[in-house]
C-alpha cells in the first residue's frame, strides 16, 4: 500500500528546519566566494518539493534564492567588485512542479528553471546540456531525496571530473539503507521496529528489489559485510548504521578530498536516522561546513533535545562532548604527519576530514583559552609563523587566515 503523502508539506518540521538552515548558512559564503572566480554557477535542487510549505514556511528552493539575493547584494556593495557571474538555478520536481513554478518569486524567474520529472531521468540530461553551453562551470547539488532508491554514487563521483568545481549536500537516510539491506539479504531485524521507525519521516519509503540497487546507491558492496556482522550478532543496528555512514563517506572521498556528515537525532537517546553529508574539494568549504554543522548541532542538542536547557559540557554532533585533551592529541598526531609547515586553513580542513566534526574552529585555532593552537603554541609544541609578523611595531598574535593575513604551523 502506498503512503499517504497529502500532509507531508503541511507544516515544516524540526528536521526540515535543520536541513534548510544548514543549507542556507552555507550558500551565502559559497556563492560569494565563487563569484570571485567569475565562472558561471549551476545550482541544482534535485528534489525541490513545492517551494513553500502549506504553513507559509520557505522550502529549500526559496531558501537558496534568498541566499543568492544576499550574496549578490554583498558583491555589489564591495568596492571594485567584478560583475556577478551567471547563476543558473534548476529545480527538479516530479510531483509538484506546477505548484513550485507558482511559488518562484517573479524577480527570479529569469534564472530559475523548474524541471518537471524524476531526478533519476532528468539529472544527467540537465548536466550534459549545461556542460555543452557553459565552460568552466561550477556545480552544487542539493540532494534531499524522497527515498534512497534515487541516489546514485556513480553520478556523484563523476561530477568533479566534469565541472570546474563540484559540491554535494546529501540527505542520506542511512538507517533506511540498512533497513532495506537487511530485507534484501533476508536478515531479520532484532530491535523493536516501531521504536526505530518512530522518527523516520519519509515521503516515499524505498522498497529496493535487488543487491544491484543497493550497490548502485552505496557505490560498492562494502555494506554486505556490515549486514553479515549484524546477522551474526557482532553489531547492533546503531553500529551497523554508523559503519555504513563511514564507508559511504569513504567512497565519496574517491572524488572529494573533504567529506563531512551531521547525524540527526531529535532525542538524545535516539539513533540517527539521517545524516547530512557534505562533499567538496576545497578546504575553505570544508571549514565553513564544519562550523555550520557544529552550530546546527547546538540547536538540536539544546533547543530540541533539552528544550532550551543548557548543559555543563559542550556537545559534539555525534552526541559526544568536547574533550580538549583529546583534541590536542589528535592535533599533534595530524601535524606530525605533515611535511614542513602547512597553512592553517588546509590543516583545519584536514583535521575535520580525518576526525569528523568533533569540535568547531574556535576549539582548534581561535585566540580563546579553549583553543588547541593557543595552548600548544604556549607550550612550545607548535611553531607558528604569521604574515604579517609585525603590526604597529608589535608581533602579531592572530589565529585565523583571510585575504590580508596568513598563518603557517608546524611541529616545534
Amino acid at each position: 500500500m502506498s503512503k499517504d503523502n497529502s500532509k507531508f508539506f503541511e507544516k515544516k518540521k524540526v528536521w526540515s528546519v535543520v536541513k534548510d538552515d544548514l543549507l542556507g548558512c552555507y550558500l551565502v559564503p559559497y556563492f560569494s566566494k565563487l563569484f570571485r572566480t567569475r565562472k558561471p554557477i549551476l545550482y541544482v535542487d534535485c528534489f525541490a518539493g513545492k517551494g513553500k510549505f502549506d504553513d507559509g514556511s520557505d522550502g529549500s528552493p526559496l531558501v537558496a534564492l534568498k541566499c543568492l539575493d544576499r550574496s549578490i547584494q554583498q558583491s555589489m556593495e564591495m568596492k571594485n567588485s567584478a560583475p556577478t557571474p551567471q547563476v543558473l538555478v534548476k529545480l527538479i520536481e516530479k510531483n509538484y512542479a506546477s505548484t513550485l513554478e507558482e511559488n518562484i518569486p517573479p524577480e527570479h524567474r529569469h534564472r530559475v528553471r523548474v524541471v518537471d520529472g524524476a531526478f533519476e531521468t532528468r539529472i544527467i540530461p540537465l548536466l550534459n546540456d549545461s556542460i555543452r553551453v557553459y565552460h568552466d562551470l561550477n556545480v552544487f547539488l542539493y540532494v534531499d531525496p524522497y527515498g534512497i532508491k534515487a541516489l546514485n554514487m556513480g553520478l556523484f563521483l563523476q561530477l568533479p571530473g566534469a565541472f570546474s568545481t563540484a559540491e554535494l549536500l546529501i540527505n542520506l537516510n542511512s538507517f533506511g539503507f540498512i533497513r532495506e539491506a537487511l530485507r534484501v539479504r533476508k536478515v531479520a531485524l532484532r530491535e523493536n521496529e516501531d521504536e526505530l521507525l518512530r522518527e523516520l519521516d519519509e515521503y516515499e519509503p524505498s522498497v529496493l528489489q535487488s543487491v544491484d540497487d543497493l550497490v548502485r546507491i552505496a557505490g560498492g558492496d562494502y555494506w554486505m559485510s556490515i549486514v553479515d556482522s549484524y546477522a551474526s550478532g557482532e553489531l547492533d543496528i546503531d553500529e551497523a548504521e554508523k559503519q555504513f555512514a563511514e564507508q559511504y563517506k569513504a567512497t565519496l572521498r574517491k572524488s572529494y578530498k573533504y567529506v563531512l556528515d551531521m547525524p540527526i537525532r531529535l532525542h538524545a537517546d535516539n539513533k540517527p536516522k539521517y545524516r547530512m553529508v557534505h562533499a567538496t574539494n576545497h578546504p575553505d568549504g570544508c571549514i565553513l561546513m564544519a562550523d555550520n554543522i557544529f552550530k546546527r548541532n547546538e540547536y538540536l542538542f539544546i533547543d530540541v533535545q533539552h528544550q532550551g536547557q543548557l548543559s555543563l559540557f559542550e556537545s559534539a554532533p555525534d552526541n559526544g562532548f568536547i574533550d580538549e585533551s583529546d583534541i590536542d592529541v589528535k592535533f599533534m598526531s595530524l601535524l606530525e604527519q605533515q611535511k614542513g609547515m602547512v597553512s592553517l586553513n588546509a590543516f583545519q580542513a584536514a583535521f575535520f576530514g580525518e576526525y569528523g566534526v568533533i569540535c568547531s574552529t574556535k576549539h582548534l585555532s581561535s585566540g580563546q583559552s579553549g583553543s588547541a593552537l593557543k595552548r600548544l603554541e604556549k607550550q612550545h609544541r607548535v611553531l607558528v609563523k604569521r604574515d604579517p609578523s609585525v603590526k604597529n611595531g608589535k608581533p602579531t598574535r592572530f589565529y585565523s587566515e583571510n585575504k590580508n593575513q596568513s598563518v603557517w604551523i608546524g611541529k616545534a
